[in-house]
C-alpha cells in the first residue's frame, strides 16, 4: 500500500537529513587507513528541463579493523584533477596523513591528485580495467584464450611467479599482438603491487570492485526513489541516505 506523506513531512525528513548529511561531511577521520578505493559515477539530474548527467567522485577506506566506510563523495568530473586534489584534500583536513595502497582504475588525472596529496602511498591499478584495456588490442575471436593466459598472471602465489608468467606471456604475444603489449607494459608494475601485501587482502584488492558495487547498488536504489533528481543537492542527499542504510561487506 502507498503511504502519502504530506510536504510538511517530507520537508522535515528532508530537513533532517539534511543537518545530519552536513554533519557526515566534516565528521572526522582516522590518521591511517590500509586501503583506500576511488572512482567516480554518473547520475541523472534535471537542470531546467533537461535531463543531464551529474558526475560524483568517491573514496571508500578500511582499516586497520578491517572496517569499510565511505569517507568522501562531490560532485566533480573524473577527468577533472582539481576535483579529486579538493577531495583528498578534504580528506586530509579531516585528519587522514597515511594511506597504505590505493586502488584505482587507470585514469591521470586522479593518479596525478593521489601523487599529489598521497605521494608516500602505494598504489594498485585494478586488474580488470586493465585486462579489458590489453584485451581491446586483441581480435574477438582470439580474446578468451589471451584473457585466461592474463588472468593467471593474477593468481598466483608471489610476484616473482606473477614477473616470470608476464615475461613468457610478452615473449609468446609480443610479435602477434605488439599494440597489446605495448598496453601492458604501460603501467604494469602497478597492476602487481597487491603481491606485497597480506594474501588474504588479494581477493578484494586487485579490483576496483568494491566501489564499483557501492555505485551500482546507489543506481539500483535511486532508480526505486526517482529515475532522476530535481536538482544538484536532491542527488547527493539521495546518496548519502543510500550509503548510511548501506552495511559494506567485509
Amino acid at each position: 500500500s502507498s503511504v502519502n506523506l504530506s510536504s510538511s513531512t517530507v520537508s522535515r525528513i528532508f530537513r533532517s537529513l539534511d543537518e545530519e548529511f552536513e554533519g557526515w561531511k566534516n565528521r572526522p577521520l582516522q590518521n591511517h587507513y590500509l586501503y583506500l578505493f576511488a572512482d567516480g559515477t554518473y547520475f541523472t539530474v534535471i537542470y531546467g528541463e533537461e535531463g543531464c548527467k551529474m558526475p560524483i567522485l568517491a573514496v571508500i577506506g578500511i582499516d586497520e579493523t578491517g572496517k569499510r566506510e565511505v569517507l568522501a563523495f562531490t560532485v566533480g568530473e573524473r577527468e577533472n584533477q582539481q576535483a579529486w586534489e579538493d577531495l583528498l584534500e578534504n580528506l586530509k583536513s579531516r585528519g587522514v596523513q597515511h594511506i597504505d595502497l590505493w586502488i584505482t582504475d587507470g585514469n591521470q588525472a586522479m593518479l596525478n591528485a593521489i601523487q599529489t596529496r598521497f605521494s608516500g602511498s602505494q598504489r594498485q591499478r585494478c586488474m580488470k580495467h586493465k585486462m579489458d584495456n590489453i584485451l581491446g588490442y586483441v581480435p574477438k575471436t582470439q580474446q578468451e584464450a589471451v584473457r585466461a593466459e592474463l588472468k593467471a598472471i593474477f593468481y598466483q602465489e608471489s610476484r616473482q611467479k606473477a614477473e616470470q608468467l608476464t615475461a613468457a606471456f610478452i615473449e609468446k604475444y609480443a610479435a602477434i599482438y605488439p599494440s597489446a603489449i605495448d598496453c601492458l607494459k604501460r603501467d604494469w608494475e602497478a597492476c602487481l603491487t597487491f603481491y606485497g601485501f597480506p594474501e588474504k587482502h588479494w581477493k578484494f584488492i586487485r579490483t576496483t570492485n568494491v566501489i564499483e558495487r557501492l555505485f551500482g547498488e546507489v543506481k539500483k536504489r535511486s532508480h526505486k526513489m526517482a529515475a532522476a533528481f530535481r536538482n544538484e543537492h536532491s542527488c547527493l542527499l539521495m546518496f548519502y541516505a543510500v550509503i548510511r542504510s548501506l552495511k559494506l561487506r567485509r
